[in-house]
């Protein structure tokens, strides 16, 4: 099949009228060669085809259609499959999501904190559903932490380095070695995380981070493919513990576990693994969530503009504000006219999202209306369960769940 594709290579050129083809594409989806040099068009189409024709087990007049489409730019995969298709890398099960462009997590427990970053460190754009019924299962945060960052980036000779994260506990002292991988990063950041509400402690502990066995700036990553970009680690523990600090005795609200997910955003973005791409859902009537970006630039007394620093990573992702009933004509031109204004204020109508994304269960207009109906009323769960008694319980709350995987269908 690689023959075949080769045979029918074509000279690909963008067109002239996108100027700014050629740098995006050899910033993002362009991957280094074995001998140093960077892949073109065809190379980039060669490896990701490939693995496409594998996968779907194509037929010769699919596998036409789509080296058709996707040499002459008419359609396209995921932007994340540009870069990671036909690599060793994204055969690997555990890095399996950074396949896709978009991912939704439903924040409950400090394992999603954790999954989100590790999806974005695939180079996934991260949603969060940041409703009550899911972060209120978020245990109340009893330990105030004092965080020390020790040791100096790269000093650890790459022999010796730790490749996964070590963490030592001696009484109310912890120190945490962060390890040289993504597992690393990511597994320091949740035992913060967890440090917050672990029981064991007597509710002040000393967090001592080692960041020596992390590798400098500019070192190669292998498999996934660029350049190592560490320059905002050391300071995400502090600032994920200063987030955490304020809220001893109570839960997190919606904004503050917002403010944690993008403060790792924030660590990964520096590392040039992709631009910011988060989406977070809060509850319609969530006061704080619907105000959070609001005032985000501020004026000093010499007219001077900057942004609020304790607020500054919320632009790492869009906020969401989730209707479970259809929103009247007056909510809907308040959010249109606050994203004029903003560009933020979006809202959704979690029927409407629900309901397309069960279209093969909906496949009439009079079951659609129906079914909004029965949702508006709370009892949509009960409406499916009548209408297709064959789906489990676990496919029906699925269903249910699926307006987390269309945020943008206001």
């Amino acid at each position: 099949m690689v023959r075949e594709l080769e045979r029918k290579r074509q000279i690909a050129k963008f067109p002239e009228n996108a100027p700014a083809a050629n740098p995006v594409f050899f910033r993002t989806y362009s991957r280094r060669t074995a001998a140093g040099l960077r892949e073109t068009w065809d190379d980039v189409c060669d490896r990701t085809l490939t693995d496409l024709i594998k996968l779907g087990k194509l037929r010769p007049e699919e596998v036409a259609i789509l080296e058709q489409m996707q040499r002459n730019l008419k359609a396209l995969p995921s932007g994340r499959w540009l870069w990671v298709g036909g690599t060793d890398w994204i055969t690997k099960p555990k890095n399996f999501s950074g396949a896709y462009n978009c991912t939704s997590t439903n924040l409950e427990d400090w394992s999603a904190f954790g999954l989100m970053m590790d999806l974005a460190m695939m180079g996934c754009g991260t949603g969060a559903v940041l409703e009550p019924q899911y972060i209120n299962q978020l245990p109340p945060i009893r330990n105030h932490l004092n965080v020390t960052v020790q040791g100096e980036i790269g000093s650890t000779p790459k022999q010796l380095r730790r490749e996964y994260t070590e963490t030592n506990i001696e009484g109310n002292s912890v120190t945490i070695h962060v390890g040289d991988s993504r597992e690393g990063w990511v597994e320091s950041y949740q035992t913060l995380l967890e440090l917050s509400t672990n029981e064991r402690f007597t509710k002040e502990i000393e967090v001592l981070v080692d960041i020596s066995d992390v590798r400098k700036a500019g070192e190669t990553l292998n498999g996934f493919g660029g350049v190592a970009n560490p320059v905002k680690l050391p300071g995400l523990y502090q600032r994920c513990a200063s987030i955490l600090n304020k809220a001893v005795g109570r839960q997190l609200n919606s904004v503050e576990c917002c403010l944690l997910i993008d403060q790792a955003a924030v660590t990964i973005v520096a590392g040039n693994i992709r631009r910011s791409a988060g989406m977070r859902q809060f509850t319609a009537d969530d006061q704080q969530a619907a105000i959070a970006k609001d005032n985000l630039w501020q004026q000093d007394e010499n007219g001077n503009w900057r942004i609020d620093p304790e607020r500054d990573a919320l632009r790492m992702a869009n906020h969401t504000r989730v209707f479970h009933r259809k929103p009247t004509l007056e909510e809907c031109l308040n959010a249109v006219r606050k994203q004029y204004y903003s560009g933020e204020g979006a809202i959704q109508w979690a029927g409407e999202a629900v309901a397309r994304a069960n279209c093969d269960l909906l496949s009439t207009p009079n079951l659609k209306t129906d079914f909004l109906k029965s949702y508006e009323q709370g009892t949509a769960k009960q409406w499916l369960q009548e209408h297709y008694p064959q789906l489990d319980g676990n496919e029906v709350e699925h269903r249910l769940a699926r307006y987390g995987l269309n945020p943008c269908g206001k």
